[in-house]
């Protein structure tokens, strides 16, 4: 590969070309701050300079907890200027105790031998002194390091480009390890798969810690040499609107974000249409990072025609970060390939038959096939590859898959066998196109049927009562029945009283499609545990019923 050998890099040698170009906004209190790529350039070597004068030295792994996107950004660059590698951290979605949180933090700084421990002022001042790992305040390193002569060489970096956590947990993290030139080819791939206009201009509100939100949000458009305008996370869960409202007031041509975020937006349609909003220019709409319903996206491109949005311009997608991010893109601009299959069949047998039924089938959404350099591979439980419309593990094999986990060989030898990532999500083909039916570990093995909790989930989240984006169904095992039992849990804000009937209207819901469960449970707002990124903890979820101790309404 010719060129700059890393992103750093990368972004010295746009400095240095065409630096008056604009390269970021940041969206803060006051409005959008425009930075050029000699600004960034220059905001990343005073972080260098600020942290080399701080002992931090090229090859030193850096924890970065940085919830402000504008400081988040020069200092990640910061940091890959200098030639050490970063380990990008959320706050989490529910901050109950931030003592525990930093003490957990400490202990992920540990488990990655990070030499330092960067944070927002905010969150340093309430941190305090303690043994350990230094801490070092972002707000301030950029001003420090501006008039230090120091000078890094971002392309001489040793070590890797990043190590990416995984589990969304900080206490017991998978840090997936990343190379510099994979990521290069990485998203020289995705580029080929997705070329960008001229006039391409991105969104992005995707927290950096998530790798859709890193790869997808930041350094797609960075690679590509558009502008990008970052949000903060925060902005987005405060005022869904302000995504909506840059879309249209910078004309963007392309954004990331999961499901329920464009769930979330659907209330907002008629705002948007009085606020005179325009979406037309939107071309790809990118989902992903967590099951993507079709009657979602019919609900949205509906509701939002009236402001421009085009039904076509949603690019379902599918990745994992031990791939980088990125595995299958469908076309551009293409109409959204939807399959209808027989629900017991798929349950039952693993396939996927074509139904035109209104009753008993599953609708689900393709994502595209592979991106360049990549193949897929499904196979079934003795490892042999499925014949089409057959579930199988979902297998990747790239050149630009992880080196692997860091400092754990026995999980990285489980999850890589033969240069072949075993995802553990299942699918299937259906003319070329790959569609997922879900997390192997998280099926519900219910009296032979296979039931996926994403479906259950969509169903009950419909009911009025229930809270969006708070629903999970899980399975406990029985060893009485010597099966799972079907649990569906749901958030609400209802009085106790009026729990029973919400209770028996989600329990019609799931019978009107065939779905039998056990129980409904009933939680109050914020009972549900979610990772750093919002999604919801299933695992943890079936263990805290298993062990009795989530406890609300059973109805």
């Amino acid at each position: 590969m010719s060129g700059p050998r890393t992103l750093a890099g990368l972004l010295r040698a746009r400095a240095e070309t065409h630096g008056e170009r604009l390269a970021l906004r940041y969206k803060e209190a006051e409005g959008w701050l425009p930075r050029t790529w000699a600004e960034t350039w220059e905001e990343a070597r005073a972080v260098a300079a600020a942290l080399h004068a701080r002992g931090v030295r090229p090859g030193d792994g850096v924890l970065l907890l940085v919830p402000e996107v504008h400081a988040a950004v020069s200092t990640l660059f910061g940091v890959w200027a200098l030639g050490a590698v970063p380990s990008i951290l959320g706050v989490p979605y529910r901050l109950a105790d931030l003592d525990a949180y930093l003490e957990q933090l400490r202990g992920t700084a540990r488990k990655l031998d990070a030499k330092a421990l960067v944070l927002s002022g905010a969150l340093a001042g309430l941190a305090g002194e303690r043994e350990g790992t230094p801490l070092i305040v972002a707000d301030a390193l950029v001003e420090e390091g501006r008039n230090l002569p120091f000078q890094p060489e971002p392309d001489a970096a040793p070590g890797p480009c990043l190590v990416q956590l995984t589990s969304g947990s900080t206490s017991h993290p998978r840090g997936v390890v990343l190379s510099h030139e994979r990521v290069m080819r990485h998203m020289a791939a995705m580029s080929q798969a997705l070329p960008s206009p001229a006039h391409a201009v991105a969104v992005s509100w995707l927290p950096l810690h998530h790798d859709m939100g890193l790869l997808g949000g930041l350094l797609f458009p960075f690679f590509n040499d558009f502008p990008a305008h970052l949000l903060s996370p925060l902005d987005f869960r405060q005022r869904p609107f302000s995504w909506l409202e840059a879309m249209s007031e910078h004309r963007a041509t392309i954004c990331a974000a999961p499901p329920s975020a464009y769930a979330i937006c659907l209330a907002l349609a008629n705002r948007a249409k009085e606020a005179g909003l325009d979406l037309s220019t939107w071309e790809v709409a990118m989902i992903g990072a967590e099951p993507i319903s079709p009657e979602l996206l019919r609900r949205f491109s509906d509701r939002f025609a009236p402001c421009g949005f085009r039904a076509e311009a949603f690019f379902p997608v599918y990745g994992l970060a031990e791939a980088t991010v990125a595995v299958t893109f469908p076309e551009k601009l293409a109409p959204t390939v939807v399959d209808r299959v027989d629900r017991a069949t798929l349950e039952r047998e693993g396939r996927a038959v074509p139904s035109t039924e209104t009753v008993g089938t599953l609708e689900l959404t393709g994502v595209g096939r592979p991106i360049p350099h990549t193949e897929v591979r499904l196979v079934d439980a003795q490892g042999e590859s499925v014949p089409e419309r057959t579930q199988g593990e979902i297998l990747v094999r790239s050149a630009t898959l992880m080196e692997g986990y860091y400092d754990e060989p026995e999980l990285t030898a489980v999850a890589v066998r033969e240069q072949w990532l075993h995802t553990g999500d299942l699918g299937y083909r259906a003319d070329g196109t790959l569609f997922i039916t879900g997390r192997k570990k998280e099926l519900i093995i219910k009296g032979g049927h296979n039931l996926i909790p994403s479906i259950l989930e969509e169903l009950a989240a419909e009911v009025d009562g229930v809270r969006a984006g708070c629903v999970a169904a899980v399975g406990v095992r029985s060893e009485h029945r010597q099966t799972e039992l079907a649990y569906v849990l749901a958030e609400t804000k209802l009085e106790p009283e009026a729990r029973a009937a919400l209770g028996e209207r989600i329990r019609e819901r799931l019978r009107a499609h065939g779905i039998a469960i056990d129980h409904v449970l009933l939680v109050p707002p914020g009972t549900l545990p979610k990772t750093t990124s919002g999604k919801l903890k299933r695992g943890a979820i079936s263990e805290a019923i298993a062990s009795g101790a989530l406890s609300g309404t059973l109805a």
